[in-house]
C-alpha cells in the first residue's frame, strides 16, 4: 500500500488535477487503496505540507520566495511605477519555454522577430564555446547546436540586457553591475561544466540575472547604493545595507520581480536563494543548480575585488563541499572562465577584461592550495606519530 501512496504523491507532483485522474481511474488499484491514498494526500495538503518529487524521494518544498519580505516592503514594490520590465520578446520566450509542444520552427520564428537577437544567437552558435566545425548560418541550425532550452535561455539573457541596461545615473554603478552579472554567468557555466551538467545556458542565465533585484531597488531609491556608510564592493555589506534600508535584500526582491514576470520557478528560486544557499532543502532536485548560481557570485566578487587569501580558500572549500568536487576543480573552473570571458564579453557588448587578472588569481590559488596540502600532510604525520 505504501508504494501505491507514493505513486499517488508522484502523480500529484506531475499532474495538477490528479484527483480528477483518480476519479477517472487513470491509476490502477482497488477502490479501497485509491480512497486511502486520496485521504492521506488530502490530509497532508490540509496540514500545509505539500510534496514535490526528487529522484523518487519525497520531501518538503522550498519556502515561498516572498516569505522573507515584510509586507511594507512588498507594498513599496507594488506601488513603484518604474520598476524594470521585460521586453515583449522576453515574455514570448518565457511562454514558449513552458510549451511542451515546442519545435524548432516555433523557436526560430520568435527569435527572428528581433534581428539583433537572432544575430547574437548565431554568433554564439558559431563561437568556440560550442566548437561546431561547420558554419551555422540559420536559426534552425543554431537551435540544433545549442539545444532548445539553451537557445531560449540565451535569448532571454540577450533580450534582458538590451532592455534593462541604462546610462549611468546618480544611483547604482551600472558598469560594475553588468560586469558582475557577466562574470557570474560565465563562472556559473564553468561550474556547470565541472559538474558535467547539460543545462549550461540555463545556469548562465540564472547567474546572469541573480542581482536583478538591485535594479528594482535602485528605481525605488536612487540613493540606496551611493550611501557613504557602507562598502559597495563587499557583497555581504550590500546585502546588510539593503535589509537595513528596505527590509529585504536584492535576492528576495529579484525573486519577487521574476515571479511577477511569470519566469520559470527554477529561475525564480535560483535568484531568490543565490545569496542564501543554506536555505535550500538538502537533497532538493535543483540543489546543485542553486549551489552553482550562488558560487558564481562569489567568483565574480573574486574577479572584481582584491582577492584575499581567505576569499580564495573559502570559494575552494565551498566548491569541494557544496558541489562535491575535488580540490583541483577550483583551478580548472578559473581556467575555463579565463578561456570564455573574452568571448562572452564581446557577445554581450560588455567590456571589462582589463579590470581583473585571472592569471594572477589562478597562480595565487595554486600557491594557497599547495600550502594547504602541505599543512594537511604535516597534521596527518603528527597524528600518526602520536598513535
Amino acid at each position: 500500500m505504501g508504494g501505491l501512496i507514493n505513486q499517488f504523491i508522484l502523480y500529484a507532483d506531475t499532474k495538477p488535477n490528479f484527483f480528477l485522474g483518480i476519479r477517472q481511474n487513470r491509476l490502477r488499484g482497488s477502490s479501497f487503496h485509491i480512497k486511502m491514498a486520496e485521504t492521506i494526500l488530502i490530509q497532508r495538503i490540509s496540514d500545509g505540507t505539500p510534496y514535490t518529487r526528487t529522484s523518487g524521494r519525497v520531501h518538503e518544498p522550498m519556502e515561498n520566495p516572498l516569505f522573507s519580505m515584510p509586507p511594507e516592503s512588498e507594498a513599496r514594490l507594488q506601488s513603484c511605477t518604474n520598476l524594470p520590465s521585460p521586453p515583449k520578446v522576453a515574455l514570448r520566450i518565457i511562454k514558449l519555454a513552458k510549451d511542451p509542444n515546442i519545435d524548432v520552427e516555433d523557436v526560430a520564428r520568435i527569435l527572428s522577430i528581433d534581428p539583433a537577437l537572432s544575430t547574437k544567437i548565431l554568433r554564439m552558435a558559431n563561437s568556440a564555446l560550442y566548437g561546431h566545425q561547420k558554419k551555422v548560418n540559420n536559426l534552425q541550425k543554431a537551435v540544433m547546436v545549442i539545444g532548445f532550452n539553451g537557445v531560449l535561455s540565451l535569448a532571454l539573457s540577450f533580450s534582458l540586457v538590451k532592455s534593462l541596461r541604462r546610462e549611468q545615473g546618480e544611483g547604482l554603478n551600472q558598469i560594475w553591475f553588468w560586469r558582475r552579472a557577466l562574470i557570474a554567468g560565465a563562472a556559473c557555466r564553468a561550474l556547470g561544466e565541472a559538474c558535467h551538467r547539460k543545462d549550461l545556458e540555463e545556469l548562465f542565465t540564472a547567474a546572469f540575472i541573480q542581482d536583478i533585484g538591485m535594479l528594482a531597488l535602485d528605481q525605488i531609491d536612487s540613493t540606496l547604493y551611493v550611501d557613504p556608510n557602507f562598502d559597495p564592493s563587499s557583497h555581504l555589506s550590500v546585502l546588510a545595507h539593503e535589509v537595513e534600508k528596505f527590509g529585504a535584500n536584492h535576492a528576495v526582491v529579484g525573486g519577487w520581480l521574476l515571479s511577477q514576470w511569470n519566469f520559470p520557478e527554477e529561475l525564480v528560486s535560483a535568484v531568490r536563494f543565490s545569496d542564501e544557499p543554506d536555505k535550500v532543502p538538502p537533497g532538493h532536485v535543483h540543489a546543485q543548480f542553486f549551489q552553482c548560481v550562488s558560487l558564481s557570485g562569489l567568483i565574480a566578487d573574486l574577479c572584481l575585488t582584491q582577492a584575499s587569501d581567505e576569499m580564495l580558500l573559502e570559494i575552494s572549500r565551498n566548491i569541494e563541499t557544496g558541489l562535491h568536487l575535488g580540490q583541483q576543480a577550483f583551478l580548472e573552473i578559473i581556467k575555463t572562465l579565463k578561456g570564455m570571458i573574452g568571448e562572452v564579453e564581446t557577445l554581450f557588448d560588455i567590456e571589462g577584461q582589463g579590470e581583473y587578472d585571472l592569471d594572477s588569481i589562478l597562480e595565487k590559488a595554486r600557491e594557497l592550495l599547495a600550502l594547504r596540502n602541505i599543512k594537511l600532510d604535516q597534521q596527518i604525520n603528527a597524528l600518526s606519530a602520536n598513535v
